[in-house]
């Protein structure tokens, strides 16, 4: 998809190695949730992250009466980290998909008690969020290039970024294909 699936893994299991070592103080509560169960809610506190061990998740963000779904996540993965540093609040709805996914809550106030005697566990969150970022900024950067063929009626530009996006996910794919639609009808 993105051509650092390696460097991902490796980000994964260095974060679930330190997890496992502050399991002691993090005291993970295990949870096992149904297929179409919405674990975190757009706009709420954030008090509790979790680990998806195993499992898939649809991020969904809600736009007034709209829900797109950003992405789907697989285990390992950790959630709910991105509203907890940022403001507080959680950015979009977190629902299981494919299946049960199995989970290790861990309150926020616990994390953060690790991270202040553990560099290394920082060092891993903050790259995690980073990553986060790059990549919606990426995403970002191709939809606005698409938008900016289409408005130049570029075919062969639109042709490059739907090539692009529609590799990133299947929701992106989607937003690949409305921006060739668009480009048809204002063809026609």
């Amino acid at each position: 998809m993105w051509g650092d699936e390696p460097q991902l893994q490796a980000f994964r299991e260095r974060l679930k190695l330190l997890l496992v070592t502050h399991q002691q103080e993090l005291n993970p509560e295990q949870i096992v949730a149904a297929e179409g169960d919405i674990l975190f809610h757009q706009g709420d506190s954030v008090e509790t992250l979790l680990l998806l061990t195993h499992g898939r998740i649809a991020v969904d963000i809600h736009n007034g009466t709209e829900i797109h779904t950003l992405a789907e996540v697989e285990a390992v993965e950790l959630l709910g980290e991105v509203g907890f540093f940022a403001n507080g609040k959680h950015y979009a709805d977190f629902r299981v998909v494919g299946g049960a996914a199995e989970l290790l809550a861990i309150q926020g106030q616990d994390l953060l008690q690790a991270m202040l005697f553990d560099s290394d566990l920082v060092v891993e969150m903050l790259s995690l969020v980073s990553e986060r970022c790059r990549r919606g900024n990426q995403v970002i950067a191709m939809l606005l290039s698409g938008i900016e063929a289409v408005h130049d009626d570029s075919q062969e530009r639109i042709e490059q970024v739907t090539t692009k996006l529609g590799g990133v996910h299947f929701c992106i794919a989607k937003a690949s294909r409305q921006l060739q639609r668009l480009q048809q009808l204002r063809r026609s």
